[in-house]
């Protein structure tokens, strides 16, 4: 692996700062996005809400993966390389930014959204505001329902503290028996408003007082509808239970109660992967996620001095780890809100997924694969020729054998469903389930029970090794002899994810690539040895070699008349030994357009440097995930599709596939692809050589690249276009 180079090393001695930015910083950068969208007047409420949604849910496990290991790495010392911010600085920066965002969320949600949703009739009201007939529904609701679910935590000072579940809404309340208070004690007239005053310090305990923990129910709804008068009204479900909070302490009088919210650490693998049972294995690693070291205190910013100072102290937080929040906690309930049919708001103009017209319908699929190769482009095109190919392969008695790799699938899985018909009809079904999917651990491991159950070879992979690949490999006795049919991609077999990330497939049955799968899966599943790959590259076996034997070669075949030209699109961009190739290349005059969704620490247009970069990044109504890589090669050109970003864990430490398209016309329209990505003047924003996202001034016609890809897959269903292939005509220079 190559060394890391020293901030100025090819710069002849200038100060140029860091060579490297912060991979938490620039993450922030896009996540900074995610907000954009949210306050994006432009947009229909309900998508800003859901936008707003995501940026929480993107912030709550950044803390609990980056944030805390981040803060590990300084308790224990650790530093950064040179060409780095120091890790101690780069965690006091995520601190001061997360404030400040957070800040700006809930005024994007208290003077943006919420004033939007009224005007359209969708009302979030508080407990005042309820009407009479509102207030009894609630009462019912929470006697029948939500009370029998609650159980208050007694506080005791010399027990340990109640433990509180990652992620879950919760009361600390301040209470005492009735008639015990002091009376010149400030009582709060309802329960969450302070009581103390603006110093910061604790109050004291009063004589009697005692504290108590009460966790709102985790699977119950977190909004409740009591009403349609004058529109759809909503309460949430922490103000039913807050009004009745007195009904679980009888003979208690509550000073004040406040919600809070902890977020802990949840970087946890199997480090035993050699385990008997690899399921339990991971059973264990869930539970200590649920108890992980705190990161992160949520409480509201009513809350009083006493008990923020009681929840910072028992879970050892340092200030800059506490969040006031002047709104309802846990945003992130946005997404599925912002879902609910019945909503008279606003919302975006839907982009279903458009039929595919090259492909026929029913059994003919397999003729068709046969004779050609199909690239499909998610969501705008429909995943359903992937799901019916299985759907046939596991009922066609002239299929034989089913392989395929699973890393995230979807609550109720079609594709696990068909695997287990396959496999129950006497096929020959080998499923590589990766049971170390990030937050995904519990269900595959519950489908690896059920698909054994089926029949199902339920395999885990390389020791050491996440399975990342994303691939079906199909074995059909045809008229000639044994098929076989595959289906490679950038994304995962979840029909629910791939309505919402833009991913990239291939269906073929090319030969040379059916047969390095057939090794690839000799490979995963035994004890093969890799053999040459006539197409395919893997990860850990050789893809970061090639990578970078790729962006060497560009080097050698660019000349001044003829630059060399790099396109790569992926999600994060971290790794150094690429990063510092790909500055090699723009020294060598290589014009490199880089499309990162997410962490990029690649510095862009320094002078001397990367002076040639160019990075984008694209927050649009679809999460962008695939991975498209494109080398000019001298004018032969090369692209090619795969599963892998380039960060040090998909090179080094996961299996990944990384696959070409060598088909004329498919390889156009990839080139297509990315000619409108790097054009998007719209939704697009560029990387600054400080980290900063800005978007480009530009006199150009707006150009929205989520958009033409859905008109253009609409063109193509309704046979309006897109038939005559050579209209996909790559650039030959980079967009000025």
């Amino acid at each position: 692996m190559t060394e890391t180079r020293g901030a100025a090393d090819g710069l002849n001695g200038a100060d140029v700062g860091p060579r490297y930015l912060s991979r938490a910083l620039t993450w922030l950068g896009f996540n900074g996005r995610v907000l954009e969208e949210a306050q994006d007047m432009t947009i229909p409420v309900l998508e800003r809400a859901r936008f707003l949604g995501i940026f929480f849910s993107n912030l709550d496990e950044f803390f609990m993966i980056r944030v805390a290991g981040l803060r590990e790495a300084v308790l224990a010392g650790y530093d950064r390389p040179s060409g780095e911010e120091s890790t101690a600085a780069v965690l006091a920066q995520v601190g001061q930014r997360s404030h400040g965002m957070v800040r700006v969320a809930y005024t994007t949600w208290e003077k943006g959204i919420l004033p939007a949703l009224e005007e359209s009739g969708v009302q979030f009201v508080r407990n005042e505001d309820l009407s009479g007939k509102e207030r009894s529904f609630l009462d019912r609701l929470f006697s029948r329902e939500i009370l029998p679910i609650l159980t208050p935590a007694a506080v005791e000072p010399d027990l340990p503290f109640p433990h509180v579940t990652n992620l879950t809404l919760c009361f600390a309340i301040r209470l005492a028996k009735e008639g015990t208070r002091d009376p010149g004690e400030a009582v709060a007239k309802e329960p969450g408003e302070s009581v103390a005053g603006e110093s910061g310090e604790a109050v004291p305990r009063a004589p009697g007082e005692r504290f108590a923990l009460v966790q709102l129910p985790r699977h119950y709804s977190r909004w409740i509808q009591v009403g349609s008068k004058g529109g759809s009204r909503f309460v949430f479900l922490e103000e039913v239970v807050r009004r009745h909070l007195g009904e679980l302490f009888p003979g208690y009088e509550i000073y004040d109660a406040a919600l809070f919210r902890v977020t802990r650490d949840a970087d946890f693998a199997t480090d035993d992967q050699d385990a008997e049972d690899l399921v339990d294995a991971v059973r264990n690693v869930l539970k200590q996620r649920r108890g992980g070291d705190p990161i992160r205190l949520e409480i509201e910013g009513s809350a009083s001095d006493e008990i923020t100072f009681r929840l910072t102290d028992a879970f050892k937080l340092e200030p800059l780890s506490v969040y006031r929040v002047p709104g309802p906690l846990d945003l992130k309930c946005m997404i599925d809100f912002s879902r609910t049919p019945s909503l008279p708001a606003p919302r975006a103009t839907p982009w279903p997924p458009q039929p595919v017209p090259d492909i026929p319908p029913g059994e003919a699929i397999w003729d068709a694969i046969a004779e050609r190769d199909f690239l499909l482009f998610h969501p705008y095109e429909t995943f359903e020729p992937v799901l019916r190919l299985l759907k046939l392969a596991s009922e066609d008695p002239s299929v034989l054998a089913i392989k395929q790799v699973l890393y995230r699938t979807a609550p109720n899985s079609e594709v696990v469903r068909a695997l287990e018909r396959a496999a129950e009809n006497g096929k020959q079904v080998t499923a590589l389930l990766e049971l170390q999917a990030r937050f995904d651990e519990e269900r595959n491991a519950n489908w690896a029970r059920r698909l054994e159950d089926a029949g199902v070879q339920v395999l885990y992979g390389l020791v050491g090794l996440k399975t990342h690949a994303k691939a079906l490999l199909i074995v059909r006795r045809g008229p000639s002899g044994i098929e076989r049919y595959a289906h490679l991609g950038t994304g995962n077999y979840n029909e629910r994810t791939v309505l919402d990330y833009s991913d990239m497939s291939l269906l073929t049955s090319n030969e040379d690539l059916c047969g390095d799968l057939t090794g690839f899966f000799n490979v995963v599943t035994g004890y093969s040895e890799p053999l040459p790959w006539r197409m395919i590259a893997m990860a850990p076996l050789g893809l970061r070699s090639r990578f970078l034997s790729l962006i060497r070669r560009e080097i050698e075949k660019s000349t001044p008349e003829e630059p060399g030209q790099i396109r790569a699109k992926m999600n994060a961009l971290v790794d150094k030994p690429i990063i510092d190739a790909l500055y090699d290349a723009s020294a060598a005059g290589v014009k490199v357009l880089l499309n990162v969704r997410g962490s990029c620490v690649l510095r862009p247009g320094v002078k001397g440097l990367s002076e040639n970069i160019r990075v984008v990044s694209i927050v649009d109504r679809f999460l962008e995930h695939s991975r498209v890589f494109e080398f000019r090669n001298g004018g032969e050109t090369e692209i090619y599709l795969g599963s892998a970003d380039w960060m040090p864990r998909n090179l080094d430490r996961r299996v990944e596939l990384v696959f070409p398209v060598a088909d004329p016309a498919l390889k156009a329209r990839l080139a297509h692809i990315l000619d409108v990505l790097f054009l998007d003047n719209v939704k697009a924003r560029e990387l600054r050589s400080d980290g900063v996202l800005l978007k480009r001034p530009s006199r150009r016609r707006p150009v929205r690249a989520q958009e033409i890809f859905w008109e253009e897959a609409r063109a193509r269903a309704e046979g309006r276009g897109d038939a005559d292939r050579s209209a996909f005509v790559p650039l030959r220079s980079a967009p000025e």
